[in-house]
C-alpha cells in the first residue's frame, strides 16, 4: 500500500547484522514548508495513516509495517512542532528482525 506523505523511508538490511536500520528523511517539498505548515501537514499525514491502518484487517501483512511507521511518526510530531528536529538530516532507527520488521520490508518494497 502506498501512502503519499512527507517521509521517505529506506531500509538497510544486512544479513550479517542482527537487526535492520530504517533511514528516514523528509521530502524536499516538506522541507520547503514553513514550520507551522510542516506541523499541520505532518499531523494530517498521521491522521491519514491512522485511517488507512484502521481500514486494514489484522491479517494484512502491511498492517504491522504501517504501525511501525505510525509509531515513529507520532514520536517525531512534537519535535517538528517545537522546531528542534533538523529535518534536513536522515534519521536512523535500529530495529530487530521480527515479524513487524519483515512486514515493514514488504511494505517498502
Amino acid at each position: 500500500m502506498l501512502i503519499e506523505g512527507p517521509l521517505k523511508i529506506g531500509v538497510l538490511d544486512d544479513p550479517e547484522q542482527p537487526g535492520r536500520e530504517l533511514h528516514i528523511s523528509f521530502t524536499p517539498d516538506f522541507q520547503a514548508l514553513e514550520q507551522s505548515n510542516q506541523t499541520q501537514s505532518f499531523a494530517e499525514y498521521l491522521q491519514l495513516l491512522g485511517q488507512n491502518i484502521d481500514k486494514l484487517p489484522e491479517s494484512d501483512p502491511n498492517r504491522a509495517g504501517m504501525l511501525i511507521v505510525q509509531q515513529i511518526a507520532e514520536q517525531l510530531l512534537p519535535h517538528l512542532h517545537t522546531g528542534d528536529l533538523e529535518i534536513t538530516e536522515t534519521i536512523v532507527v535500529e530495529m530487530g528482525r521480527d515479524y513487524a520488521s519483515d512486514s515493514l520490508m514488504g511494505l517498502l518494497t
